[in-house]
């Protein structure tokens, strides 16, 4: 089969403000490149057909879970006016699904970047993120935008739903470690939970969400001025205030634990919570190799190192011509 087209996308971090920011608070994340998704379209004469983790066949046999995908692909079409026939879609990645990663967004944004490539279309950011945002809809309840952002920009992203986006400038001179739970999280119901809690107990959650508003501004200021130990209590306390709010569980708490006990400087869940990932910040490498050992001895499916010096713009691959 002829390539027509190739989009990439990595994943993200929410570095501090997950579960506020649905509500209007402010949150940063960081663009989580040692993982990333790839999608490449090829040329054929059949019905549209896909390949990738959960599916491989005719799109429109395609189980529930492809559902975003797959009416993502038909809108874009729409868009480029092309059949829904005659491309084959394969989409291939080593960013963890269901981990608070953004694997969802990276995944639609790859896809879109694909299919706009194929078909030599200039794609500008504003398009990308409409189609993305459709997509989203579909896979979150109610999602903030924050993924879609943080992963086609390729910034490290202070991001506020009604306010938008501003690039941060980082100047932090330290290093995250990043660990799977191995547990796929459950963002419809950790969001769902603290709608639940938010609506029964307002005078309990609404201060909950504005401390957290304010260590996320805090934090801001703490990586533009590598300010790391104020940085690191302030993720400490941004997860014990998400534990308040039930959206950690017993493998994160026991991560958050280790990781502190073996000289992080501050550990939070990162993501939706109720499994996924869980974030701990270490002073320099020699440290968050300690950490990531002690992590995996106790269970941690898997770790990477994240300089937080080394954040770069990313820039969409060139097809093979």
């Amino acid at each position: 089969m002829d390539d027509l087209g190739l989009g990439v996308a990595s994943g993200k971090i929410i570095l501090i403000g997950e579960h506020s920011v649905v509500y209007g608070k402010p949150a940063i994340a960081l663009p989580f490149n040692q993982a990333q998704i790839s999608s490449k379209v090829y040329k054929t004469d059949a019905p549209i057909t896909i390949d990738c983790i959960y599916f491989k066949g005719n799109l429109e046999e395609a189980p529930d879970v492809l559902f975003g995908i797959k009416q993502l692909i038909n809108i874009v079409l729409v868009y480029l006016n092309q059949p829904f026939k005659n491309i084959h879609i394969k989409i291939e990645s080593n960013l963890p699904a269901q981990r608070g990663l953004g694997s969802s967004a990276a995944v639609s944004i790859a896809v879109v970047r694909s299919l706009f490539d194929a078909f030599d279309v200039q794609l500008t950011q504003d398009r990308l993120n409409h189609f993305v945002d459709i997509a989203e809809q579909i896979h979150h309840l109610n999602p903030s935008g924050l993924d879609s952002t943080t992963i086609a920009s390729g910034k490290a992203v202070f991001y506020q739903k009604d306010l938008g986006k501003s690039v941060i400038e980082l100047k932090m001179d330290a290093v995250l470690i990043v660990a799977d739970t191995g547990v796929k999280g459950l963002t419809k119901e950790a969001v769902s939970e603290v709608k639940r809690l938010w609506n029964e107990n307002p005078t309990v959650v609404n201060p909950v969400m504005d401390r957290l508003e304010q260590l996320t501004n805090e934090a801001k200021i703490y990586l533009e001025n590598n300010e790391v130990i104020r940085l690191g209590l302030a993720m400490t306390e941004a997860h014990q205030l998400l534990r308040s709010i039930n959206v950690s569980d017993e493998k994160l708490e026991k991560l958050v634990e280790v990781a502190l006990a073996n000289g992080a400087l501050g550990a939070k869940l990162t993501g939706g919570g109720k499994g996924g990932c869980m974030i701990a910040l270490a002073k320099h490498t020699e440290q968050a190799i300690l950490i990531s050992d002690a992590l995996k001895q106790v269970g941690a499916d898997n770790t990477w190192f994240y300089d937080l010096k080394e954040i770069i713009i990313w820039r969409q691959p060139q097809k093979h011509t």
